[in-house]
């Protein structure tokens, strides 16, 4: 099954139809931005058409980068499969056993479909909760040729404003998100770039902003942040942080507010251009070319290159466009995340003018959008839920936020640990070390055992089934990527004290004896996130582990890892 995908790949193609045989509506596979989702899609298209030769799948985005990458990914991975593309903008409108297709093209074209078995859709968060726009439209037409239809959905923001998550609401076309990888575990294994921020001089003021939507109202912000002397602060900055960093791109409120820091740019002496949907496809193109060939350095732009657009060595963000949406900035962030070409630099240095990572905190670490209230004609959220006071300035702070945006107050720290966060969340530590405390994990050696090398770690919250109890998860690597993880489970909050208390121990030894909260403090998930981003990033893996194999009633198998070390030598 799936030749030439990462692991994590195929868990979520492996999850998603065990999802599917087990439940009845609709999946969305949540992957981070660049953790190559037109992969997953490519990956399905050929297994689905290997199992069943007279099937018939649709691809749909809103996007026509997407098609065309989704379209390349599947021909690279499958030459010879039966493709077609149906897309007004791309000049072809073609059907085939596997259509890819833009919505604004085919929504009104189920009869020239027919019977479509599987409907997979790109960019999943477009579609509204609500049973009305192109998406919903097109799926109820197709529906009347098959009642059997099934849809998956990708995306790396599962949510929308307003709306919540895709699964919430009673009209919501998704029943369950499949998570097969994040963010840190990404960045942790080399696949994904890191991001580092830093605190700006300049800092855009948007309080007393009116919301339309849920963000801030468009031209009110635009006059707010479009000035000469912000665009020449913000530019100026840019120049002297980013110093030989060689690709910025820019983020914008406006279209004039995108030429006019292009503009500034140019007068500061760098080589710039701007994308707006003002910019025609082949100029656009042209645009692209220069800048990953180094002749611009600044791209400047407005809800353009926000998803579709991929150019790794991107090394520098700039956001000089304030958002409530996590959903945007997310997808804004996630241009610099792409692994950089040898000889760049290796991180992508975003410089957030607009106060989105105060806002929203650190990019592993996004709340979804509340739901809205509807309320007759009117709808409104529960602001008791969205917002906070900061104790330091008595202001109002969005609830998610981990900075106070007006006096830069910081609300939470992990209990026992100094830490200091950046826009990834992925805190550097400084902690004692009492060796007396380092407490060995040796029990009997069982039989048919087998020993590992470790290449690195990582450590996440994950939740059992029958109870929603958080658990402790470490994933422990080799060095062959494609191979699953061996994992070990802590259950810090289980209900039995002699649970607690070995899981202790056993976090004790792999931390090599560094002083961690007390078990009893240790009484929810938050503490047990915040454990697990510090220990992935900060903490030297064991060299080795030992484990035993046992087969699960399932079918599945459990990886017993009783023993570890760090040195390559088995004492």
């Amino acid at each position: 099954m799936i030749q030439g995908l990462r692991d994590y790949q195929v868990k979520a193609i492996r999850e998603t139809y065990k999802w599917l045989r087990e439940n009845k509506g609709n999946p969305c596979i949540v992957a981070p931005t660049g953790s190559g989702k037109a992969h997953i899609i490519a990956g399905f298209c050929e297994d689905i058409l290997r199992r069943v030769p007279d099937a018939k799948i649709l691809v749909l985005s809103h996007v026509k980068e997407l098609l065309v990458q989704d379209a390349e990914k599947i021909k690279l991975a499958w030459p010879k499969a039966p493709l077609a593309i149906y897309s007004a903008g791309l000049g072809t409108k073609e059907t085939d056993s596997i259509t890819v297709a833009g919505i604004q093209s085919i929504w009104r074209k189920s009869e020239e479909l027919g019977h479509i078995d599987v409907v997979i859709v790109d960019e999943a968060h477009m579609i509204q909760n609500e049973d009305e726009g192109m998406y919903r439209r097109l799926l109820s037409s197709l529906q009347e040729f098959n009642p059997k239809l099934r849809m998956i959905g990708l995306t790396a923001t599962p949510y929308r404003l307003g709306q919540g998550l895709l699964t919430e609401g009673d009209d919501a076309i998704f029943q369950a998100l499949i998570e097969p990888v994040t963010i840190e575990e990404l960045v942790n294994r080399r696949f994904l770039a890191r991001l580092t921020s830093t605190f700006t001089d300049l800092k855009m003021n948007v309080e007393g902003i009116k919301k339309v939507q849920g963000d801030y109202e468009k031209q009110e912000l635009e006059s707010r942040v479009n000035s000469s002397d912000i665009n020449s602060k913000v530019v100026a900055e840019t120049i002297r942080r980013a110093g030989n960093r060689t690709a910025w791109l820019v983020f914008c409120v406006s279209i004039s507010h995108a030429e006019a820091m292009r503009d500034e740019f140019i007068a500061h002496g760098v080589k710039a251009a701007a994308i707006t949907s003002k910019t025609s496809s082949d100029e656009r193109a042209k645009i692209f070319a220069d800048f990953k060939a180094g002749k611009i350095r600044a791209v400047t732009n407005v809800g353009v290159a926000t998803t579709g657009f991929d150019y790794p060595d991107i090394d520098v963000i700039v956001m000089a466009r304030p958002t409530l949406s996590p959903g945007l900035y997310i997808q804004m962030s996630g241009r610099g995340m792409r692994v950089k070409s040898p000889g760049h630099h290796q991180d992508c240095l975003v410089l957030d003018f607009a106060g989105n990572i105060a806002r929203h905190g650190a990019v592993t670490k996004i709340i979804p959008p509340r739901r809205t209230v509807k309320t007759g004609k009117k709808s409104s959220q529960e602001i008791s839920d969205m917002f906070k006071i900061c104790p330091k300035c008595r202001k109002t702070v969005m609830k998610r936020a981990r900075e106070c945006v007006h006096c830069g107050h910081i609300f939470s720290e992990l209990s026992d640990l100094s830490v200091s966060q950046d826009i990834m969340g992925m805190e550097s530590m400084n902690a004692n070390v009492n060796e007396s405390e380092t407490e060995a994990v040796t029990p009997p050696v069982p039989s048919d055992v087998k020993h590992m090398k470790v290449a690195s770690w990582f450590w996440k919250v994950i939740y059992r089934k029958k109870d929603n109890m958080p658990i402790l998860r470490v994933d422990f690597y080799n060095e062959d990527k494609t191979q699953g993880p061996r994992q070990l489970f802590l259950y810090m909050l289980h209900e039995e004290k002699n649970a607690r208390l070995k899981a202790y121990r056993q976090l004790k030894s792999l931390l090599q004896g560094v002083k961690v909260p007390d078990v009893e403090k240790i009484d929810n998930a938050v503490i047990l996130k915040e454990l697990a981003h510090t220990i992935t990033e900060n903490f030297t893996p064991p060299s080795w582990i030992d484990y035993k194999e046992d087969v699960r009633e399932d079918g599945g198998i459990h990886f017993n890892i009783f023993r570890w070390g760090w040195d390559e030598q088995q004492t």
